[in-house]
């Protein structure tokens, strides 16, 4: 039948009644992000049948379709650091220079900038998809997960909706890697979401990239204005940056938008900039990310405006691509077998059950322990990324001493969605549910593989040279001692 608007208009009875088919795999891998990529191939090397569900059509998270296209701490070992060395011998990811720009320019990394990795997304969307064959991983792409099947207790499997209907998919092993938890959520496993009793949680932030930039002559300016203060106050006083406010420590992370951050990126003339700060939005809730999409949009136009029209070298800045969707930092957190806290990472706790690393601290600075991954009232269930057990919050500044944010770095999330997928597949291998699997096993696997590293290549990595003179422990060991007394000075943490 046609409608008479050139379309044809089918209301048969097969269009009306949703067709529900079924699929299997021993692990089934929830989300394809940067831990979900990562904890696929690591199963499918294992030689277990391995399928992973993704929303779009391409893998990678916000390490492609997110736009980031820089990591500003360097992968210690693993798949993650094979990705980062695939893409340097391609051509397409390059270590940043000194000066310029990013030394001593305004970026908030800007110290450690030498060992900030510049790459290409788009090249990188191949690459996984290569990784990912080449280990033998089934995909679903473009299939959105609409919950968790749930027997007796145990995760079976999951549920899925797409342009083909709706499928459920079982598994032997479910890993949740979709950042916010959705399966974990949708089996009623407990977590915890945002700061204090209100959780309130991180801004999102959307991720541009410019062309057509100078550096040199942007670099030159920014030591006459450090940190552009003054075209900020300049831009404030015309009502140029309306949403522009100060960030004090003491505010939720990453609310207030003091001045632009920016990266260098492969291309002389390119520019990543942090465009727009969203506040007081919950990711997992769909009226408030409709709202920050557009406003995130309208922030960053404005941003550009005022470095094309203040800040030398931006005149004819253009506007590349921007992220697929806006970028939520911070939603749901499993409760595990064990939280990872704030203290732990000031400690610099190292753990007997310890699979995974975060790299924002140190080389590594932190041990995550397998009891993070592992949720604590359900089974058949691991998680791996964002929603991981950890406090929210940070180390540095925020409403609480919490964890998670020194954890949310891209390298960090490849070493948990290593460490998920490698115990998945030993969970179906020797027939146990997660929380009953040996640590010992997974670790056996990941310091043959090189994601967990011995004490050599710890010291190797932490007496790297920084611009500064520092070395990167030197840094670190300072940066941490600097945040434990201002903890105590706030009366958290010993």
């Amino acid at each position: 039948m046609a409608d008479g608007s050139g379309f044809g208009v089918s209301c048969g009875e097969e269009e009306r009644n949703v067709k529900t088919e079924y699929r299997e795999a021993k692990v089934v891998v929830s989300g394809g992000g940067v831990a979900g990529v990562c904890a696929a191939i690591a199963s499918a090397r294992q030689r277990v049948d391995t399928l992973l569900i993704e929303r779009y059509g391409f893998l990678g998270g916000m390490l492609t379709g997110g736009n980031m296209v820089v990591l500003t701490t360097p992968s210690v070992g693993g798949i993650g650091k094979e990705i980062v060395d695939a893409l340097m011998v391609q051509g397409a990811a390059r270590r940043c220079p000194d000066d310029p720009p990013n030394y001593p320019i305004f970026h908030y990394s800007s110290e450690r900038c030498t060992l900030t990795i510049a790459y290409e997304a788009e090249m990188a969307k191949l690459l996984l998809f290569q990784m990912a064959r080449e280990a033998g991983v089934r995909l679903l792409l473009h299939s959105f997960i609409t919950g968790a099947v749930v027997e007796n207790g145990v995760v079976r499997g999951v549920t899925v909706a797409n342009k083909s209907g709706t499928q459920i998919v079982r598994g032997d092993v479910i890993v949740d890697a979709t950042a916010d938890g959705d399966v974990a959520a949708s089996a009623g496993t407990p977590f915890r979401k945002g700061q204090t009793d209100k959780g309130i949680l991180f801004a999102m932030t959307l991720l541009v990239r410019l062309s057509h930039v100078d550096w040199p002559r942007i670099s030159e300016y920014s030591k006459t204005d450090p940190g552009l203060a003054k075209a900020i106050q300049r831009g404030i006083e015309a009502g140029e940056l309306p949403y522009y406010k100060p960030r004090t420590r003491e505010m939720v992370n990453y609310w207030g938008h003091p001045r632009p951050e920016l990266s260098y990126l492969v291309r002389e003339d390119e520019a990543l900039m942090w465009g727009g700060t969203v506040e007081g939005v919950d990711g997992t809730n769909v009226e408030d990310l409709s709202r920050a999409e557009v406003e995130v949009r309208e922030q960053f136009v404005s941003e550009l405006n005022f470095l094309r029209k203040y800040i030398p070298g931006f005149e004819n800045a253009r506007i590349e691509t921007t992220g697929v969707t806006i970028g939520v930092r911070d939603t749901r957190h499993i409760i595990g077998e064990y939280t990872l806290t704030g203290q732990d990472i000031l400690d610099r706790r190292r753990f007997e059950d310890v699979v995974a690393y975060n790299v924002k601290g140190g080389f590594p600075a932190n041990d995550i322990p397998y009891g993070c991954l592992v949720p604590k009232e359900i089974d058949g269930l691991l998680v791996a990324g964002n929603c991981i057990s950890v406090v929210p919050g940070s180390t540095f500044m925020g409403l609480q001493l919490g964890s998670y944010n020194n954890i949310k770095d891209i390298p960090s999330m490849w070493t948990t969605g290593e460490a998920a997928g490698t115990a998945a597949a030993l969970c179906t291998r020797f027939n146990v549910v997660p929380r009953k699997l040996d640590p010992k096993e997974i670790q056996k696997i990941l310091y043959a593989q090189g994601a967990l590293v011995s004490k050599d290549r710890i010291a190797e990595l932490e007496t790297a040279k920084l611009p500064s003179g520092r070395t990167v422990k030197e840094f670190y060991e300072a940066t941490m001692a600097e945040c434990r007394a201002y903890w105590r000075g706030r009366g958290e943490g010993v």
